[in-house]
């Protein structure tokens, strides 16, 4: 990033040209190092693609420089080989990068939708301009258009990203960001070199460099070792998504509008990209309605609350219970576990019955949540016994509270429990375990008491 800075710092010369390709090749190595060294990394390849396209534009830099510091044409020549070369390195780095589930979550869909709305407005603003351009001899035409398309291609692969993964990796964070910096250098560099305002030297150029450094970034962050997955459902997701896909598929109807009476050449592309769209979109819907029938299926199996009494089950309670325990262990709170268990619970069943059993849970649940904290948690754990989570308390506070919901039993019941608070570096079936002994402690002592583990 420093030698980007440089770059656009100084006035264009020798030196310029000459920290260009270095730092394009510097970034390369990086990442290859990061790569080769870090054997956690996830999916190394995908880095060792995009480390071997920066070489590939390290070589074109070198290049194209030379040329235009010889006065010689820069464009078309060789150099453009090596440019264009780098976009396949590119998709294949991006494809690559992606989490195992086969499940894409309509990603691909909408990346999609988006790249052909995208490919059509570039097409007008970028492309046609060049093909219209009587100067332009067939080399030049074939470079000029083949940079944008190739930018309108690899659009879709990091929508596609960001699509599927939602994603809290920062490491992807800095490699979208790159790219995105990446495919903003080419369309302003394209736009430049059409109205004549690009230069070499200039912060276009520099924006490629700011590319390279977000990708060296990226390879050497810790969380690059981290495996991406989806984070939320397609439903939940759908939502924004709509928005950004309903914007896109208004815009190629709104070119329609504006160039109707200019250009018949461009109203024929966007009508064929409306119907694409069209098309598109329909097969998108159809894919949120067959996943709106498997959530719905999958969320009656996967209840996170007891049917019962309403408290949370057990499968909720280890969430909430590795949350509070990352919590506790990033930030150094207490954080206390208690087990109750109503005492001769079967006894009442046998003298009330079991209807009268259940009501009698289910007013506990309800006086205990009453004199409970909004961050503490109610879980049933089998049968009449609870675990009771108590964010940011110790042992003489989480004492003082159990005791209170002791105090709370309906129908003059009695209840035992034990207590046990967190340990740095102590797993959830350890600390259950310690609570749960004293438990047992207290029902071997005569019931109707807590211990503290």
């Amino acid at each position: 990033m420093a030698l980007a800075v440089l770059y656009v710092a100084l006035p264009y010369g020798r030196l310029a040209a000459i920290i260009y390709p270095v730092a394009t090749v510097v970034a390369a190595a990086g990442i290859a190092a990061a790569a080769y060294r870090r054997q956690r990394l996830f999916r190394p390849v995908a880095w060792m693609l995009v480390a071997g396209a920066l070489v590939l534009a390290a070589i074109g830099h070198g290049i194209w420089y030379w040329l235009e510091l010889s006065g010689l044409e820069p464009f078309p020549s060789s150099a453009d080989i090596f440019y264009l070369a780098v976009y396949p390195l590119f998709m294949a780095a991006l494809w690559v990068l992606r989490c195992r589930s086969d499940r894409d979550d309509g990603a691909l869909s909408d990346a999609l939708i988006v790249g052909t709305s995208a490919a059509v407005i570039g097409w007008a603003l970028l492309i046609a301009p060049y093909m219209n351009d009587p100067n332009l001899s067939l080399s030049q035409l074939l470079v000029s258009t083949a940079y944008p398309v190739a930018d309108l291609i690899l659009l879709p692969l990091v929508l596609r990203l960001v699509f599927l993964q939602q994603t809290r990796i920062l490491a992807h964070l800095f490699l979208l960001l790159g790219m995105l910096a990446y495919l903003t250098a080419d369309l302003l560099y394209a736009h430049g070199n059409l109205v004549g305002w690009y230069a070499p030297g200039g912060l276009t150029d520099g924006l490629w460099l700011v590319a390279y450094a977000l990708f060296a970034a990226a390879a050497w962050h810790p969380s690059a070792a981290l495996e991406p997955f989806v984070h939320a459902s397609n439903v939940e997701l759908s939502r924004r998504r709509l928005l950004v896909l309903g914007v896109t598929s208004v815009l190629v109807p709104a070119m329609i509008l504006l160039t109707a009476e200019r250009d018949t050449e461009i109203v024929q592309v966007g009508a064929i990209a409306t119907i694409v769209l069209l098309l598109l979109v329909m097969h998108r819907m159809d894919g949120l309605l067959k996943e709106t029938h498997r959530q719905s299926d999958a969320l009656e199996r996967l209840t996170r609350l007891d049917p019962l009494t309403g408290a949370a089950n057990r499968r909720q309670l280890s969430k909430d219970l590795a949350r509070e325990m990352a919590r506790a262990e990033r930030t150094g709170a207490p954080l206390g576990l208690a087990f109750l268990d109503l005492d001769h619970f079967k006894q009442f069943n046998d003298t009330h019955g079991h209807w009268a059993g259940d009501a009698l849970l289910q007013d506990l649940v309800t006086a205990w949540r009453e004199g409970m904290r909004p961050s503490d948690v109610l879980a049933r754990f089998g049968g009449e016994e609870f675990v009771v989570v108590l964010p940011d308390t110790g042992m003489e506070a989480g004492s003082q509270a159990i005791e209170r919901l002791r105090r709370r039993l309906p129908q003059n019941q009695t209840c035992s429990a034990g207590l046990a608070v967190f340990r740095s570096g102590e797993s959830a079936d350890s600390l259950i375990h310690r609570a749960d002994q004293a438990l047992y402690a207290a029902k071997d002592t005569g019931r109707d008491r807590l211990v503290c583990a």
